[in-house]
């Protein structure tokens, strides 16, 4: 009987133990902010996007998974105005790039995290136009009591996820008006209990 009764407290100290040391933190679509950049030869365009929803998952006080989806219907371009603003933006959320329309989302699912202190490296699965691929990128990661927040940069090349569109790789010919297959996307977040 003495050992049931201990077996039974040692499991609920476990369980107890993991639920402390396990927690999620809700995105602040809000206060959260994404930038974007893409370069050609003759310069470059910077523009925002807007978060939609997220949750991330710590262990141990550690970001160890989670899930954040960006709103591509926010896409905007901040370096233009005027028509060339609007063109460039109805440019990127056609089919010749994001196809908005057909794809509003795009996901980056949070699968592994190597961190040490405040600096990390965090490999997940980024989906665009429903193409998913893995990537890997640095961030840097405070938790704060019931607050935290994810600084960093992530380089995607585009053509894996199928735009084409003035590639060097699908068109040789194109002259200066190649633009580039990487472009990167700027991430501060904000998430709390």
């Amino acid at each position: 009987m003495k050992k049931f009764v201990l077996a039974q407290i040692l499991l609920l100290c476990s369980q107890a133990s993991f639920a402390a040391k396990a927690q999620t933190f809700k995105l602040d679509a809000k206060a959260s902010k994404a930038t974007w950049e893409g370069r050609k030869l003759a310069g470059a365009h910077q523009g925002t996007l807007q978060f939609r929803q997220g949750s991330l998952h710590l262990e141990g006080g550690k970001l160890a998974g989670g899930e954040v989806v960006i709103d591509m219907t926010s896409l905007k371009n901040t370096d233009q105005e005027g028509d060339m603003n609007a063109k460039l933006v109805n440019h990127l959320k056609s089919d010749d790039f994001f196809s908005v329309e057909k794809h509003p989302t795009s996901t980056l699912k949070i699968t592994k995290v190597e961190q040490t202190g405040e600096k990390a490296t965090v490999n997940g699965e980024l989906t665009i136009k429903g193409v998913t691929k893995p990537i890997s990128f640095p961030a840097e990661i405070k938790v704060e009591g019931k607050r935290l927040s994810a600084k960093g940069e992530m380089k995607v090349d585009r053509t894996l996820y199928g735009i084409k569109f003035r590639s060097l790789k699908f068109f040789s010919d194109i002259g200066d008006k190649v633009i580039n297959d990487e472009f990167t996307v700027g991430f501060d977040i904000t998430a709390s209990k």
